[in-house]
């Protein structure tokens, strides 16, 4: 039987640190640790029995922060209280716990025994209620602790047992990155019992002014404070608050999906946080009281026995001093590693053929204010012979499909803050050219383009025609996400950049439904974008594609493919530092398909890409790595496969191998019917 597991994410906020450099404290005496890369440095107390720095019966003994710092400004830092083993009041940062008392509180056969996630095996005296702050909860195991750590990560591993029929091995592993942080979590269930226990993460912040943001417009049940100032997806509190507390239960959050997002912002110190993680919300709430700020978020995760589940929670660290104040409308132009002009040279000479970037025009502005009509906006702006449409920070609802068009930079004032939403009756795409009206030099940056996974829509399409093709678009710094059909799909359109962009969760209204889906298209350049997570069908799709440069991006956890490209003029494709990992079937897929006549097999070249390069790849636990078909004049260099089935499995296809790794071995097939039986021919 499954249980539904409830997690609470809480996160306390009373003020950010506003010292430039940490110094030491008392509180380092405790058994800790430190990572760090070049830009974050992460101190966390080490769970210890006889010594550690927190010994209590109701936060997680793991991952408490010491002391945060990024770019040499602290964030989170304990201060000089006197630490009592047994609470925690004198710290910042994450904190974990389990929630409603944890494992077999309420259970019968428990005899009064329950667990706690990362404490051990408690006893219970006659409370029927579980109180966070009852000290009289007797540890009896406290369990086994395994510590692993490298330069920038550091691993704890917490395994339990018991005589009442729960069982686990939890694993939370902290690993920086330039701008943050992400916790992932990893529960095992090894016992008897299906797991029904929560998370709670709390990230303590001291003073105000504080300014709390959520990426949905926000609904209160109950009535605000007159220190709290509420308006679109923000609160801000300007004051100290009384000693009295208020709860707010929030709504607004069923609209969207992904909800579970939070951001603080300290206007004092400049230091701003936003928490993610990659489950949905059930339940939002934020509590004050004249200390803190708690903001609640609550999510359910299944944990069947002989399962695990694994989550997320990301912690995107900057200071809003060094935000840009100005509105940037001009484009960034991509940085190629120098790398990858050497390799195309040598293999390609200059065959290959660059994008060419869009005109700007940058002396006509218009600020769009949520409520007001984009569409208004750029008709008016592009009649005018083009110019900038500045969206003002906030949602902006959608009730019908935007229409781009020629010669306009569509520019959100703030990307983490701009919000362009799928309106609650809207069933269509969010924005969507036909080919009738050709649109060159489009340019969509710094905006949230987000879906509800209603209808048949894409988050952007752009469908032109031979003769008038759509021509110089760019996507910079903006994220598509949750529509039901593609999240990017451009047909019959040249010269594409993205960069810096997040597609992910896209695609929940079929297999046929990508994150981004190419369609005959022509010099195309990728930099810096995550097209993880698809819902039903790929990361990254090119059909008849060619002159595809994908450099720094990657796909994680497809339930199917990860990339495919395939049919006619497909090729000259360069692939440089792709990351593909945890797809459920084949990570790269190219196979050779008509894709007027896919049921009919063929091996004509014509029908599979051609001219390929992967160069510094990492393609690893993907159940097959690459399963190509007719691919010719292609290469794979100084890249690194570890997959489950196949590293490469090859047909009727000519691949030089230079300096690169199959941990798991290659497959070259001479007859279709060679071919494993458990990889389909058409995908």
């Amino acid at each position: 039987m499954k249980i539904k597991m409830l997690i609470c994410i809480l996160c306390l906020a009373g003020g950010f640190i506003n010292k430039v450099e940490a110094q030491k404290e008392p509180y380092l005496k405790y058994p800790h640790a430190e990572i760090s890369n070049d830009e974050v440095s992460l101190t966390v107390f080490l769970p210890d029995n006889k010594k550690g720095f927190y010994r209590g019966t109701h936060f997680d003994w793991s991952g408490l922060v010491a002391k945060l710092n990024y770019k040499k400004q602290a964030y989170f830092e304990g201060n000089n209280t006197k630490q009592k083993s047994k609470t925690i009041t004198n710290i910042f940062g994450p904190l974990e716990a389990s929630m409603s008392g944890g494992l077999g509180f309420k259970d019968a056969d428990s005899d009064g025994k329950f667990i706690r996630l990362g404490v051990g095996v408690l006893q219970n005296g006659k409370a029927s209620v579980y109180e966070a702050n009852n000290s009289s909860y007797k540890i009896l195991d406290r369990g086994t602790w395994n510590i692993e750590k490298g330069q920038d990560w550091i691993s704890f591993t917490h395994s339990l047992s018991s005589d009442f029929g729960y069982a686990y091995s939890y694993t939370k592993t902290i690993r920086l990155n330039k701008q943050g942080f992400i916790i992932a979590h990893e529960l095992e269930n090894t016992g008897t019992k299906a797991l029904n226990s929560g998370l709670e993460i709390a990230n303590l912040l001291e003073k105000t002014p504080l300014k709390i943001i959520y990426p949905f417009k926000l609904q209160i049940e109950n009535s605000a404070s007159e220190h709290l100032k509420i308006g679109g997806n923000e609160i801000q509190i300007t004051e100290p608050f009384p000693e009295s507390e208020l709860s707010l239960d929030l709504k607004g959050f069923e609209t969207i999906s992904p909800n579970n997002k939070v951001t603080f912002e300290n206007s004092k110190s400049g230091a701003g946080v936003t928490v993610s993680s990659n489950q949905s919300l059930s339940r939002s709430l934020v509590e004050v009281n004249t200390n803190a700020i708690s903001t609640k978020q609550f999510i359910n995760i299944s944990v069947p026995v002989n399962d695990k589940k694994t989550w997320t929670t990301n912690y995107f660290l900057y200071n809003t001093n060094a935000v840009q104040k100005k509105v940037k409308y001009e484009i960034t132009k991509v940085d190629i590693e120098p790398e990858v002009f050497t390799i195309m040279k040598d293999k390609w000479n200059d065959e290959f053929k660059h994008v060419t970037y869009p005109e700007q025009v940058l002396d006509r502005v218009v600020e769009v204010h949520p409520g007001e009509s984009i569409q208004s906006a750029m008709d008016a702006v592009s009649t005018a012979g083009g110019g900038v449409v500045v969206l003002k920070k906030g949602i902006h609802y959608l009730e019908d499909t935007l229409i781009p068009r020629s010669k306009i930079t569509l520019v959100g004032e703030r990307q983490a803050e701009t919000i362009i939403m799928q309106g609650p009756n809207m069933m269509v795409s969010g924005i969507n050219v036909e080919p009738e009206q050709q649109v060159t030099d489009f340019i969509i940056k710094d905006v949230i383009i987000q879906g509800t996974r209603q209808g048949k829509a894409n988050g952007i399409r752009m469908s032109g025609k031979n003769g008038s093709r759509h021509n110089r678009i760019m996507f910079q710094n903006i994220t598509v996400r949750d529509w039901s059909a593609q999240g990017v799909h451009l047909k019959r359109t040249d010269n594409i950049i993205m960069d810096h962009c997040d597609f992910q969760y896209n695609g929940s209204g079929g297999g046929l439904y990508h994150n981004v889906y190419f369609l005959y298209n022509k010099y195309i350049l990728q930099s810096d974008c995550d097209m993880s997570n698809p819902i039903m069908g790929k990361g990254n799709k090119y059909t008849s594609c060619e002159f595809v440069l994908a450099q720094r991006c990657k796909i994680r956890d497809a339930n199917g493919n990860g990339i495919q490209a395939d049919h006619e003029e497909a090729g000259y494709i360069f692939l440089h530092k792709f990351d593909i990992s945890g797809c459920g079937r084949v990570a790269l897929w190219f196979p050779c398909e008509d894709y007027y006549d896919k049921y009919n097999y063929t091996e004509n070249p014509k029908y599979a890409p051609q001219n390929i390069i992967l160069n510094r790849c990492n393609v690893v636990d993907n159940t097959w790595g690459a399963m190509w078909r007719s691919v010719n004049n292609s290469y794979v260099i100084n890249c690194s496969f570890d997959n489950k089935n196949v590293d490469m499995g090859l047909l009727n296809c000519d691949v030089t191998m230079e300096q690169s790794t199959f941990l798991k071995g290659n497959e070259t097939y001479k007859s279709v019917n060679d071919w494993p039986g458990d990889v389909k021919l058409l995908w």
